[in-house]
């Protein structure tokens, strides 16, 4: 195959990633329910309390990313977000947690699901 060919796409180019109103309000909800589960934690500090974080994330983030992903990246970026103030505020540990654990689930969705679609629809047809 040239070098000089180029390849057709099914649907429509990728978009440039803009933060609009939409989004900053999901970045608003995650916070909230990242304060709110972390809160859950503290107050029980039982194990299973901390696998919250991980449903909390995860379940939301990909419902809400089958509507607009931009609006997903949001609220995992509010939900990591609030783990820094909470980790100097209320406890190291869990705040810490809940940003490490943000940000891990947010590369896990970002490279597999996102990036997979995205290859999958731009596979040429015949």
């Amino acid at each position: 195959m040239p070098d000089n060919m180029e390849h057709q796409t099914v649907g429509r180019p990728e978009p440039e990633f803009k933060i609009n109103f939409v989004t900053v309000i999901w970045i608003i909800i995650g916070f909230i329910v990242s304060w709110v589960n972390m809160l859950i934690i503290l107050n029980s500090m039982e194990i299973w309390s901390y696998l919250t974080i991980i449903f909390t994330v995860i379940i939301p983030a990909v419902i809400i990313g089958l509507k607009n992903r931009y609006w997903s990246y949001g609220y995992i970026m509010g939900f990591a977000i609030a783990g820094i103030p909470f980790l100097f505020v209320m406890d190291l540990f869990i705040g810490g947690y809940t940003f490490a654990t943000s940000v891990f689930i947010f590369m896990i969705l970002w490279l597999i699901f996102w990036k997979a679609w995205r290859s999958l629809s731009s596979i040429k047809q015949v």
